[in-house]
């Protein structure tokens, strides 16, 4: 990135007798000067996301607060693989950045290390009113810790097949009972009923199988207190679900075991083979339903047994870390590149929701409509925070493998995931 260096040349060269009659008396001339003004420096951290874009998509939405500023922002761009641990070594090490950017799963442990700051002292009454991402579903445990970019992003929807829906009569489906039904009558067809991966190595793939159906049936994985509530009966009644498309129904694809959900839905769906899939509700994946001619419907809106409806969404937040040595500054463009100038530059680069009153919608007309209902009524909602999160997620993603490989019962899943959370500390650390 170019550093913007203003240099000022301060030595002029001045002589006093030019005309004839001053004789040979000359003032002596100051020799030249060189002074470089101290640009200040604002170190970002962000994850790589934009397929390579990124230094270019930053550059832009950042040069005007440089030039207003008089600062050099320079930016690196950690791979989602090496993130978490990236910062883990630089906290640990006092090495961080001025601003950085942070997932749900990651606050507990930098609020309690102290690493990032309480944006309450900085943000005013009018930001309360203009953004739409500071309400009390996107506080971590009752505070403001950062600001979002763009709304509710990486939104899980369901995606049907309108041309295998019509092969065999049947209509968008609204419910799990149609998503099962649908999917066994997809089967008998010849047709994969579900393009659903459970290969998956790590717990990302919690965000497409598991987080949403547990909102459908009006459960949580932890309470308000932290304590997982896995073995409640909304859980035990979401495993089951899960359990029963591929060990009772079969609606699975054979190789769902080997594969992610992404590759999955991308082998299955993509290929207009499967009536039904869950996956992230992107542009990308719009272009790639279009491009693969696959006449298709989605929804954000799948209800659970019991009438109940929930998405899970991404709100990724730009923090301002409590090593900044100008914390002003580095809140200065924190709001710069979340408000109405930076903010919207960014929606317009990378197509992202609006976290403001209004703006304008950069994305895909079709799914404006349904998105903005499903946010206002609280169906897209990101997960809740908790501390020793990442920990659960990871014993709850290999115990849901097992449990779909058959070797263990919905209702012992859930028992054992809870059993392990509640075995670690997820109390508050003494001040």
């Amino acid at each position: 990135m170019k550093k913007r260096v203003v240099g000022l040349l301060l030595c002029m060269s001045m002589t006093a007798c030019l005309f004839a009659g001053c004789g040979n008396k000359q003032e002596s001339t100051e020799e030249k000067k060189e002074e470089t003004a101290k640009t200040d420096t604002l170190e970002v951290w962000l994850p790589a996301k934009l397929n390579g874009e990124d230094e270019a998509v930053w550059d832009e939405i950042s040069a005007p607060f440089e030039e207003e500023h008089g600062v050099d922002v320079t930016f690196q761009f950690i791979s989602w693989k090496d993130y978490e641990s990236k910062y883990s070594s630089a906290i640990s090490t006092n090495s961080g950045p001025d601003v950085g950017y942070m997932y749900v799963e990651m606050f507990p442990t930098y609020i309690d290390a102290k690493a990032v700051e309480d944006l309450g002292g900085y943000l005013t009454d009018e930001d309360y009113e203009n953004y739409t991402v500071l309400g009390e579903q996107y506080k971590i445990f009752g505070k403001n810790y950062g600001i979002a970019q763009g709304g509710p992003e990486a939104v899980l929807a369901m995606f049907y097949n309108n041309d295998i829906l019509a092969s065999i009569e049947e209509s968008a489906p609204e419910t799990w009972e149609d998503v099962m039904r649908i999917a066994k009558k997809a089967k008998d067809s010849g047709k994969c009923g579900i393009a659903q991966g459970w290969g998956q190595t790590f717990y990302q793939d919690l965000n497409w199988n598991w987080y949403s159906f547990l909102y459908q049936a009006g459960g949580d994985i932890f309470d308000e207190e932290g304590k997982c509530i896995l073995d409640e009966k909304e859980g035990i009644e979401t495993a089951q679900f899960l359990y029963d498309l591929k060990n009772t129904e079969n609606v699975l694809p054979e190789d769902t075991m080997s594969l992610t959900n992404s590759e999955a839905f991308e082998k299955y769906f993509l290929s207009g083979e499967a009536a039904i899939g869950f996956v992230s509700a992107g542009s990308s994946m719009f272009e790639q339903l279009t491009e693969n001619n696959i006449n298709y419907g989605f929804t954000y809106e799948l209800k659970g047994n019991n009438g109940s409806m929930g998405a899970r969404a991404s709100v990724d937040q730009l923090v301002l870390m409590s090593a900044a040595e100008d914390k002003e500054l580095a809140f200065e463009f924190i709001k710069y590149v979340t408000g109405k100038e930076g903010g919207e530059k960014y929606h317009e680069l990378t197509k992202s929701n609006p976290n403001m009153k209004e703006q304008k919608w950069y994305g895909l007309e079709e799914v404006e409509e349904p998105y903005i209902k499903a946010v206002g009524e609280g169906t897209i909602r990101p997960i809740t925070a908790a501390r020793r999160a990442p920990e659960v997620y990871d014993y709850l993603w290999k115990e849901l493998q097992e449990m779909m490989n058959g070797s263990v019962t919905p209702e012992d899943a859930m028992k054992d995931v809870a059993e392990y959370a509640n075995s670690l500390d997820y109390s508050e650390p003494t001040k």
